[in-house]
Parts: C-alpha cells; structure tokens; sequence
C-alpha cells in the first residue's frame, strides 16, 4: 500500500470517530507532513481521496475542512475499520458504564490462543454495561493480559482505550468477527431486552503498535441501537496500461 493511502486511511479513522469534527479545520498540510514524516505531496494525494470521498472540502487560503454529514442517521453510522470503544465512537455524548463483573483469573485455551499468552499467564476478566445518554448500548466482556497495565474499578468506570493511551499503548490493528445471535439470559438482563431478541455481536482481537495482542473481547449490541458502516476504498493503479 502506498504511504498515502496509508495516511487517507488513518486520517479517515480519525474523521469518522469525530477526532476531527465537522465544520473543523484539519491540520495543516505542513503540520500533517511533520506528523506522517513525508512530504506536503504525498499529503496532497491522501487529502485528494478524502476530498474525492465527501469527507473534506477546502477554502481558498484557509485549508481543509471536515465536512458535515449528511444526515442524522449519519451520526449513528459508526465505522468497523475504528476502535469500537464506545468513547470513541461517541465523544460528543454521555457515556457511561455499568461494572458488572471484574476479576482476574487463569485463561483458558480461547484466551490463550487469541492473546498469544501461555496458560499461566493471570488475565483480567471484566463485563461492562456501556451506556450512551442514559441508553443501553452494549454488553461488554473483555480479556486482558494482567502484565499489559494494572487495572481497578475507578478506571474501568471510563475508556480502558484512553487509560491504556496515556501508558504509551495504542490500539493499531484488530482482528474482527461479526455475526447475529439471540439474546441469551444474561445478555437480556444486562441489556434490558427480552430473551432471544436480535443482537449483532462483534468478536474482536486487538494489537498495540508493537504487534502485541493485549484485548480480546466479545461485545454484544442491541440490534436497533447500532449502525455500523465499513467504507471500501479500491486503489487503481496510478497508470493504466
């Protein structure tokens, strides 16, 4: 992939999960080609497909400016190529998290396998209700390394993501499996849904930038509470034969 689908992408993460508001400047081409370590051209490319995609447009002489969506329904449009933490996905609203469970145990040969760690290595074992504005949003079960960071409830009432951030570790890939199911009894009480009603669940690994996996997780939606989108991009190539 070239460099500057690389940054497109990366800048397009950070439009979508509003780190980069509506009607907001983004940086400047200048300070965007500090921050990747390239030249202004390849960032003029990466801004091109932002641009070509709706995303951004430009002012003469004040730069580029993220675009407002659409629509409403737009807002609840929440990217799968993004961290799916709630805050997030949600940072101009109230969330909140309900404790469920918190300990930290042995893992078994799923946990193992998926975080690469040996059977007598401790993980943390954490459940969490997320609310959003007051409104059921997810079941969250989650594993962890305990070597990864020390955990306790007063962090876990906030964003794990941006806890573990401010210790030098970075969400930079993830692996993911969606899939539908029914409600089991937990999943219904925890949600405050019926038994057996529709919920999207989506099976995830996550990596820091060094490649280690430090999260896997299992998180269970509310079918008419979350919308997800996965924009493709196709690279043609720059010359046509």
């Amino acid at each position: 992939m070239y460099l500057y689908s690389e940054i497109y992408s990366d800048i397009k993460k950070d439009i979508l999960t509003n780190h980069y508001r509506a009607g907001k400047p983004l940086p400047t081409q200048k300070k965007l080609a500090e921050t990747y370590h390239t030249s202004r051209l390849t960032i003029k490319k990466a801004l091109k497909l932002l641009q070509d995609e709706g995303l951004i447009y430009s002012q003469q002489g004040s730069g580029s400016f993220v675009r407002a969506r659409t629509t409403e329904d737009d807002k609840e449009l929440l990217p799968l190529d993004a961290p799916i933490g709630a805050t997030y996905s949600h940072r101009d609203q109230n969330i909140s998290s309900k404790l469920l469970y918190f300990d930290a145990r042995l893992p078994n040969e799923t946990e193992q396998k998926n975080l690469a760690i040996k059977s007598n290595e401790p993980v943390y074992d954490i459940k969490r209700v997320r609310l959003i504005n007051d409104r059921y949003y997810s079941l969250e079960h989650t594993i962890m390394p305990a070597s990864i960071a020390p955990l306790d409830e007063d962090i876990l009432k906030g964003s794990i993501y941006d806890y573990l951030g401010n210790r030098g570790i970075q969400l930079t890939d993830a692996r993911r499996i969606l899939y539908a199911t029914e409600a089991d009894t937990e999943t219904a009480d925890a949600l405050d849904i019926k038994k057996g009603s529709p919920v999207l669940v989506i099976e995830q690994t996550a990596y820091d930038q060094k490649g280690h996996a430090f999260e896997y997780s299992v998180s269970r939606f509310i079918h008419d509470h979350s919308r997800f989108v996965l924009n493709i991009h196709r690279k043609l190539p720059d010359f046509l034969g």
